[in-house]
């Protein structure tokens, strides 16, 4: 007996192109204070912990520690994230917001906020949490696929 399966690639296709438009947005937005979509992200990662080390945020983001690390220099040297000792590893430092990071990330946060009140369309919470579904359905499928494939 035949079973019916979606044709998930149309799907997929566009999430490059919401990911370009957000990332554009979000850097534009960003841009009078100086925060990338890039520092923005690792700053709600860090705002959330109490405190993270480059390895463990690579792998959360299946990107490498080079380019996690340059980011994080960036936010070092911007004063919004400080490395403090790690009791846990001696070479591997803690990551963590310093005030002003935590300043800036709410400030993020709120203007967030109000672009996507202004600029979402109107989605029912039926929509919403249909796609929220969706959503989680495939980022497991997908991490149990790529850890099968021996990835992360």
């Amino acid at each position: 007996m035949a079973t019916w399966q979606p044709d998930l690639a149309p799907l997929l296709g566009r999430v490059p192109r919401l990911y370009s438009l957000l990332k554009a947005l979000g850097d534009k937005m960003h841009a009078d204070i100086g925060i990338t979509v890039g520092m923005r992200a690792l700053m709600s990662s860090l705002g959330s912990e109490e405190g993270r080390t480059v390895p463990e945020l690579a792998r959360e983001r299946s990107v490498s520690r080079q380019h996690i690390q340059s980011v994080i220099n960036e936010l070092l040297a911007a004063g919004l994230a400080a490395a403090v000792r790690n009791p846990s590893h001696r070479r591997s430092s803690l990551l963590v917001l310093t005030d002003e990071g935590r300043r800036r990330l709410r400030m993020i946060d709120e203007r967030e906020a109000e672009h996507l009140a202004r600029i979402a369309p109107a989605v029912s919470h039926l929509e919403l949490a249909a796609a929220s579904r969706l959503f989680d359905h495939l980022e497991r499928n997908l991490a149990a696929h790529l850890a099968a494939l021996g990835g992360h």
